[in-house]
């Protein structure tokens, strides 16, 4: 049974999130809670594509930077209802040997993307926390 486990410190980036940039969070939000009680869909989003059905939509893609690096994480990129992408991401990695997914970051897209900054140190160590295997592509 596929579950969505929410890391604390992404928890702590949506809540400060929700200081910025509040109709972005709730939408992120939202998209967490309706994903975190739909088990068929939890069994597909760790293969890349797009989401349409759901409210708000999205798209996941393979984290390439972080899986060269052996970490299984994705990337999630969220729509606001007129179809704008968001300009944050929801960075996830799955455990597929228990099959659960956990949402490790919600960061700015600029700081989603760049292995020099401090919140992809931080990334790759919530990942190791979980106890999530390394994997090689």
């Amino acid at each position: 049974m596929a579950v969505l486990i929410i890391d604390p410190a992404a928890e702590d980036e949506l809540d400060r999130l929700y200081e910025s940039d509040e109709d972005a969070a709730a939408l992120i939000d939202a998209l967490l809670e309706q994903l975190g009680d739909d088990e068929g869909t939890l069994g597909e989003i760790f293969r890349p594509g797009h989401f349409f059905r759901y409210r708000p939509p999205f798209e996941v893609k393979r984290f390439e930077e972080a899986q060269r690096r052996g970490k299984n994480i994705f990337t999630m990129r969220v729509r606001d209802e007129a179809g704008t992408l968001l300009p944050y991401r929801v960075l996830f990695a799955h455990h597929a040997q228990i099959d659960s997914h956990y949402v490790l970051s919600v960061a700015s897209r600029e700081d989603a993307y760049d292995p020099s900054k401090p919140g992809f140190l931080d990334l790759l160590v919530r990942y190791d926390e979980h106890g999530i295997p390394a994997y090689k592509y």
